[in-house]
């Protein structure tokens, strides 16, 4: 796959002896080339080894072997990043900075208006770079990321007080993880019809579906949450 470099400034070289075994997946709360600015600028203080934008473009700001500034945790139980605070019994139980044992992947949405559903060509470009990472991460560590939700995670899990709806409820981790672990059937996303193409691309853009599977039958439940997710958008 084509990935993008564009360094970022923001990050601290190497892992502390840490190997990396933990994939979190965030959202951007904003747009694709504002979030490569935002993280590649110095007084932003914070940054994330991979962007993935809803057209499929990935860039890459710090390198897998050094640690980006994207899942901190506090050691203090005061502070709402406190890694008591996890959901996560490996982030518990290490109780060091989460960042020298995660590599994380920012991906362009807003919360309000998808809830983490990505668009059909960025879970492509999402499977695909997960596959990309495990590759590097074995050939640079020795190490095999497991492509289990263990090792696949949302930022929300990491530190759910301060990020509680980072990347979102309808993030796909499960279909992400048969598509790493290669069962793609009815996994990859198709490409709607010509005719159906741009509502698709709105119902997909209002998480009204997560964009998989637009030539297949609905089942009932399907379309109930369709028209539930509908009339919550209306309502507002």
């Amino acid at each position: 796959m084509q990935i993008t470099q564009q360094a970022s400034p923001n990050y601290n070289r190497g892992r502390q002896g840490h190997t990396p075994d933990m994939i979190v997946c965030h959202i951007t709360e904003g747009s694709f080339a504002g979030a490569v600015s935002w993280l590649s600028n110095p007084q932003s203080r914070v940054s994330s080894h991979y962007v993935v934008a809803r057209d499929g473009r990935v860039t890459q700001l710090v390198a897998l072997t050094d640690t980006a500034w994207a899942n901190g945790t506090a050691v203090s139980p005061n502070s709402n990043l406190w890694f008591g605070h996890s959901t996560l019994a490996a982030v518990r139980d290490r109780a060091v900075n989460a960042n020298l044992y995660t590599i994380s992947i920012e991906h362009e949405g807003r919360s309000a208006e998808t809830n983490g559903a990505l668009a059909p060509a960025q879970l492509t470009a999402t499977i695909e770079l997960i596959k990309h990472i495990r590759a590097e991460v074995q050939r640079l560590f020795g190490f095999t990321i497991p492509a289990t939700r263990a090792h696949l995670v949302g930022h929300n899990e990491i530190v759910p007080r301060s990020s509680p709806n980072c990347p979102g409820k309808l993030y796909p981790f499960e279909e992400i993880l048969r598509a790493v672990n290669g069962d793609t059937a009815g996994t990859l996303p198709e490409s709607p019809s010509d005719f159906a193409r741009e509502a698709w691309t709105w119902a997909v853009e209002h998480a009204l579906t997560d964009g998989g599977n637009p030539s297949k039958p609905a089942t009932r439940e399907q379309l109930i949450t369709i028209l539930h997710r509908y009339h919550q958008m209306m309502a507002g």
